[in-house]
């Protein structure tokens, strides 16, 4: 494996760290305070524990399917007519898309958590946590992803 490999794979596996780094954050802050707990949780705010719990289970519903698929449309379409060092690039590119999207999932869903103090909150945020561990960096991954990219470039040629 090249250094280029290494090198992307070295900034693949510190996104993702990062990824899980802030959503553990998050979750301490939230359970030390700093996110108010239950601020929108009772009788006077359940309009409010409507629209937030709409917004998060739309939301997942919307942003976990979107970020794999457009993950694999843009990694896998195209492949013909990029080069080795362009489609590393198209793969970092995505792998940083799909894992912002899970993100933003997972943070809406413990910040709703802890405003609301119901579960709902919290299912969906493991939901996409649980749909980021399937987006792990890996060697395997990568190299599978070159040889598909180098056979798709050999039957263009044919």
């Amino acid at each position: 494996m090249n250094r280029i490999v290494k090198r992307l794979l070295k900034y693949l596996k510190l996104e993702y760290i990062c990824f899980w780094v802030v959503a553990i954050l998050t979750f301490v802050l939230g359970q030390v305070g700093v996110i108010p707990n239950g601020i929108f949780a009772g009788e006077a705010a359940v309009q409010y524990e409507f629209y937030l719990n709409s917004t998060c289970i739309i939301l997942v519903l919307v942003g976990v399917p979107l970020s794999l698929k457009l993950f694999n449309l843009n990694t896998n379409n195209g492949l013909r007519r990029m080069n080795k060092d362009e489609a590393l690039g198209a793969y970092h590119l995505w792998s940083c898309i799909r894992l912002g999207i899970l993100l933003v999932c997972a943070e809406m869903g413990i910040v709703c958590y802890f405003l609301l103090m119901n579960n709902t909150g919290l299912f969906c945020a493991c939901i996409a946590l649980i749909m980021a561990l399937i987006c792990a960096p890996s060697e395997s991954k990568v190299c599978e992803y070159l040889e598909t990219k180098e056979e798709e470039r050999a039957e263009s040629v044919n």
